[in-house]
């Protein structure tokens, strides 16, 4: 078990930071086991992501944001995340929202997005607000943030049209702010995000999000999803007791353990896991105009909105701002994309094939 993980780390090491990114999509689509019905609404999704015909279409969108709390609606989700984002997707641990989002007009996809608890300690955002350790966890002040952990447009909107920017936006809506606040007691005064790869992104001079500096980026590596499932089994076939104390809980529900897995793993096997040095930029949206001071305790009283982010309005500016300009852009340099980017055949397909179909589209 230690020299497979040992090798797996080194095989990690030894990728430049797209193909790791692209290794860990691979490895994530072919360790999933695909039923019948999978493969069918993949199918059905994919011929439903929004294209243009014409550069201008993009003026026509009306977007819809769906909120994913039915079977039907989740499994929406999780096959448009998994096959239209470049990352893995990992389930946090905590409140968690799930949206995609549609052209109410041609009924096509957009984008997913998900919002979820916030870090808990975040260098740049914690600054921004003054925030003290007391503050966010002994008083508790963390449960009035939120995190976007999965903010993905679908392809060609995102690289044409600046999608990105739209489903940032939209995350800091009325639409998904009214919809967390029924969900939970807590109001939500603040959202966090931040960046894939450094300290350029898809948040880069985007009205209404501040960026609050870069992590350090040393994050410990993790192995892959079909290293992680010999984890489990080692662990249950060695150590049944702890393995049923890391997956049940109180009140026998199963939890998701991965992180005290393989902590519980490395201290058995004595193994110290390689850092992943990936900073990324940090990003913090205030909601109203005393968000931080709602944070540091210095006011108790939510004041007034920072900005409209009543959802038609936050649309309307992508498209007179940043959607306008990208195309045009684009135009002049004749590099407009037609391309939908949809990972379905990577199931089957070797990691040679992968590589060599999608490294150049890291990134997009």
């Amino acid at each position: 078990m230690k020299e497979t993980i040992l090798n797996n780390f080194k095989q990690l090491q030894d990728m430049t930071i797209p193909e790791y990114t692209l290794y860990r999509k691979w490895n994530e689509v072919n360790s999933i086991k695909w039923a019948p019905k999978d493969l069918q609404r993949m199918w059905e999704i994919k011929k439903d992501i929004w294209s243009p015909e014409y550069p201008d279409d993009y003026k026509k969108l009306q977007p819809r944001m769906i909120l994913a709390d039915t079977p039907d609606r989740k499994q929406t989700w999780r096959i448009l995340r998994t096959f239209t984002s470049t990352m893995p997707w990992n389930q946090s641990v905590g409140r968690l929202m799930f949206f995609y989002v549609i052209d109410s007009v041609t009924k096509c996809y957009l984008g997913v997005i998900s919002i979820a608890s916030d870090f808990i300690s975040l260098g740049g955002r914690d600054s921004h607000i003054g925030w003290t350790f007391d503050q966010r966890i002994k008083k508790k002040m963390l449960a009035y943030t939120a995190m976007g952990s999965t903010i993905v447009p679908t392809q060609p909107l995102g690289f044409n049209y600046t999608g990105g920017k739209l489903l940032s936006l939209l995350l800091c809506s009325d639409d998904v702010v009214n919809q967390w606040n029924e969900k939970y007691k807590e109001p939500l005064v603040g959202i966090t995000t931040t960046s894939l790869y450094g300290g350029f992104s898809q948040y880069t001079r985007l009205k209404y999000w501040k960026k609050c500096g870069t992590t350090e980026g040393l994050i410990p590596l993790e192995p892959t999803d079909d290293v992680y499932g010999k984890v489990r089994t080692w662990v249950k076939e060695h150590y049944p007791d702890d393995f049923i104390k890391m997956t049940v809980n109180k009140d026998k529900i199963l939890s998701r353990p991965k992180n005290k897995m393989l902590t519980f793993a490395y201290t058995k096997l004595n193994i110290k896991p390689p850092n992943n040095h990936a900073p990324r930029g940090v990003y913090f949206c205030d909601l109203y105009e005393n968000t931080c001071n709602l944070l540091n305790m210095k006011d108790t009283v939510i004041g007034d909105k920072k900005f409209d982010n009543s959802f038609d309005i936050l649309v309307d500016l992508w498209k007179d701002r940043y959607a306008s300009k990208r195309i045009k852009s684009l135009l002049v340099k004749d590099r407009m994309s037609h391309n939908t980017l949809f990972y379905d055949d990577l199931i089957g397909m070797s990691w040679k094939e992968a590589k060599e179909k999608y490294i150049k589209e890291i990134g997009r």
